[in-house]
């Protein structure tokens, strides 16, 4: 386009200078002076000059406004590339400012959603904390509920084992005292029985005393271990405590054989304390 524009104004140029000398031609042409002719065939010639003159000026006239015409069409052809480049150059510029603008606009865009994401963010990762800290806070609290209910049921139990164990302990001091009572019984019992027939064993044994004649004076004692058998019969009598008079422990020795055989219980726990009895005799 350049180059177009450098060619139109060098037609121009051209055709100014053109111009001029045809302007500076015309004005010479009227200040000629045609000297008068001297005869028909040099006026013939002049006319024919003049006719050529004439002539040629219409033509270069014509050509003139041809080149004037070309040359405003160029012109107008500049002009109107000139227009599209200036416009086309606008739109560029347009173009580029609406892209500068989008590219700006969906920048702040971007930069507003990844302020929002953050925000967002944000706020997911605070509500994330609070959720977090109250989950740990109920977690403690369960924590030390169950820890409070563990406690109070263990003392519970310990309690109702303590119970248990105090209620156990006076079952058996009870028992005890109850075992104690039926033994003290039993034994107030059986030593009733055994004092009954020790009671038996001696009138048995007395019955068959002799009283040995003077010596109730002196008043002696002898004792006596008697073996018996179950049927209360003297298997074996030894003198364990001696009077210090024979003939009175003779007597006592003789008596328990006569005697025999002994009243003795048949229940065989009582019969135990008689399978060997101690029988202390006096002389009175």
């Amino acid at each position: 386009m350049r180059a177009h524009f450098s060619q139109s104004f060098g037609y121009s140029l051209f055709f100014h200078i053109l111009i001029a000398l045809v302007f500076f031609v015309s004005l010479s042409d009227s200040l000629i002076i045609i000297p008068p002719a001297s005869n028909a065939e040099e006026i013939q010639n002049n006319k024919e000059i003049v006719n050529a003159v004439a002539i040629s000026q219409d033509d270069l006239s014509k050509e003139i406004r041809n080149q004037q015409a070309a040359e405003n069409a160029a012109k107008a052809k500049v002009a109107n590339e000139a227009r599209q480049l200036a416009a086309a150059k606008a739109q560029a510029l347009a173009q580029i400012q609406q892209a500068k603008q989008e590219q700006m606009a969906l920048a702040a865009k971007q930069q507003a959603d990844a302020k929002k994401a953050a925000d967002q963010l944000a706020q997911l990762q605070a509500q994330q904390k609070q959720a977090a800290e109250q989950l740990a806070q109920t977690q403690a609290q369960a924590a030390a509920t169950a820890k409070k209910a563990a406690e109070a049921q263990q003392q519970v139990l310990a309690a109702q084992k303590a119970a248990e164990a105090k209620r156990q302990a006076q079952q058996q001091q009870a028992l005890a005292a109850q075992q104690a009572a039926v033994a003290a019984a039993n034994t107030t019992q059986m030593q009733n029985e055994i004092n009954r027939y020790v009671g038996l064993i001696t009138q048995s044994i007395q019955a068959q005393w002799t009283q040995l004649p003077g010596a109730g004076q002196q008043k002696l004692a002898t004792t006596m271990l008697i073996h018996l058998a179950a049927d209360g019969t003297v298997l074996q009598v030894q003198n364990v405590g001696s009077s210090g008079n024979p003939a009175l422990d003779r007597l006592a020795l003789t008596a328990v054989y006569k005697a025999s055989p002994l009243p003795v219980p048949t229940d065989p726990t009582l019969f135990a304390n008689f399978r060997e009895l101690k029988v202390k005799f006096n002389d009175t």
